[in-house]
């Protein structure tokens, strides 16, 4: 689907299909939407005035035939909510809902004024870039493994083109430059999706680490693939005793963006990338099992990340993207509950439950981004603990580290980014849960007891003191049984906006 602008008025539009907005309690439209209306000799006043059907409710749609009063042959009303709970995750979804009520029409163009830019007093280049996420998030569907694609499951005539109409000539640099970067933040969202749902034959640590080649190619990042025989020299014998129960080969990946000019802080973002998580011979359930080729999505958000900084550039911060790619499998060269380990900095682990095996190459992961990196902030992004899905649901992610100003930071991004973090506490009475007779630490805490917070625990006693570290459990929303316009069941990408809105430092509606 592609983006555009066209000079004009939306009444003149072309397209299949028209979309406008308004705001919850709105009596009579105005701007664009008022002018449509007048256009349908009053469609639209009628139909609110009848207060039934369509009131303006965030993410509401009403639909009318234009009956030729319009070149359209549709005219899509989507509802903003309520002027004063305006906000970018409000815009997001109201987009996303608009292009879901086309894709049921079965329309291949639609023409839309700009949310929130009118009335609502929103900036336009923000306004143009969540209309391009909304809309390419809200259109997406994972089709790249079906071999035909059936009535039911996808549009018949998919949207092509979605196109934003605007009078003033002298806007249209703003709109583009908004357009242009919400469509390679959604790009890199999708690209996220794709890999979290496609299945774990196809997703492995190669191809992961393939991918992130392509990326380099760009010349404005820069990438390391580190195999088996370089993580054992550096010793990072936590990473490579998850890694040897699979034949798959490990991988670890770096990603690299500077900054042409001086670099005002530099970031590491960490991912872990278990590309498929049999829970090892601590096996996990059938059922528990299916999903579990999307335990690589902290990995899938830190590379399409820098994706999107790639393509979009003037950046001013020094970030490095992390992941520790391999899978957990069961065969005779596995970990064995009793295990004992050592790590890149030279901690020993006593292994008491081999499905606790995304911290053991999250570990690894953070003292090579310390030791070879020296950042002045760690994101770590990871789907680490069911724990974490009976503390907060799907809805939000944990969030813990070592800096209140950091973890802030991350929260504040993420609600604008429309991703949900929720503080999880580091006490240190959840170290007891983790000391070992026989080692310097064991894997897993007690059973039932604060299981996301001692995940967090762990990995901090990897963490240098004075070292600015944030740890996302991202277990929940990184998969969804809900469906929301911005945000179809499935794999969410959750993430990647987080750390794009954090890094470049978008605020709310401006």
């Amino acid at each position: 689907m592609k983006l555009g602008i066209e000079i004009g008025t939306i009444t003149e539009a072309k397209a299949d299909a028209i979309v406008v907005n308004l705001f919850e309690g709105v009596k009579k439209p105005g701007g664009g939407t008022g002018a449509v209306d007048k256009a349908l000799d009053g469609a639209i006043s009628e139909e609110l005035s009848k207060g039934k059907q369509f009131s303006g409710k965030l993410g509401d749609t009403l639909v009318l035939p234009t009956y030729g009063k319009l070149p359209a042959r549709y005219v899509v009303v989507v509802g903003l909510g309520k002027s004063a709970d305006s906000n970018s995750r409000a815009l997001r979804r109201a987009s996303a809902a608009a292009v879901r009520a086309c894709q049921k029409l079965k329309v291949k163009s639609v023409a839309t004024i700009l949310h929130g830019a009118g009335t609502g007093g929103v900036a336009l280049e923000t306004a143009a870039r969540l209309l391009a996420e909304g809309s390419l998030l809200g259109a997406y569907k994972f089709m790249l493994r079906k071999s035909a694609q059936k009535e039911d499951e996808s549009p018949k005539n998919p949207i092509n083109t979605v196109t934003v109409y605007e009078t003033d000539k002298t806007k249209k640099a703003a709109l583009q430059k908004g357009l242009d970067i919400g469509i390679t933040i959604a790009q890199a969202v999708c690209q996220a999706r794709d890999w979290v749902f496609d299945s774990a034959n196809n997703i492995t640590p190669s191809f992961l680490a393939g991918e992130a080649q392509k990326i380099a190619k760009s010349g404005t990042v820069t990438c390391k693939i580190l195999d088996k025989a370089e993580l054992e020299k550096l010793g990072m014998g936590s990473f490579l005793s998850v890694a040897k129960g699979s034949v798959e080969p490990p991988k670890l990946i770096h990603l690299t963006y500077k900054p042409t000019g001086k670099a005002k802080k530099k970031v590491a973002l960490v991912g872990k990338g278990i590309t498929f998580d049999s829970g090892g011979l601590s096996l996990k359930p059938a059922t528990a099992m299916e999903l579990m080729k999307m335990d690589m999505s902290g990995a899938a958000a830190v590379i399409n990340t820098m994706k999107a900084i790639a393509e979009m550039g003037n950046l001013d911060v020094e970030v490095h993207a992390i992941a520790p790619c391999c899978e957990n499998m069961p065969n005779g060269n596995a970990n064995k509950p009793g295990d004992i380990v050592t790590a890149m900095n030279g901690k020993t682990i006593e292994i008491n439950n081999t499905d606790a095996e995304g911290r053991l190459i999250l570990c690894d992961a953070l003292v090579y981004a310390q030791e070879k990196i020296k950042p002045d902030e760690i994101i770590d992004l990871a789907t680490l603990t069911g724990a974490c899905i009976v503390a907060l649901g799907k809805e939000a992610s944990g969030i813990m580290g070592t800096s209140d100003k950091l973890s802030e930071g991350v929260r504040k991004a993420g609600d604008i980014a429309g991703e949900r973090y929720w503080p999880l506490p580091l006490y240190d009475e959840f170290k007891e849960m983790l000391k070992s007779d026989v080692a310097d630490v064991i894997n897993a805490g007690s059973k039932g007891q604060a299981g996301s917070s001692a995940g967090g625990i762990f990995l901090k006693d990897f963490v240098k003191d004075g070292q600015a570290w944030v740890h996302l459990d991202i277990a929940g929303p990184a998969w969804t049984d809900r469906d929301v316009p911005e945000v179809p069941k499935g794999a969410t990408g959750v993430g990647v906006r987080t750390l794009l809105y954090y890094l470049y430092g978008f605020k709310e509606l401006t």
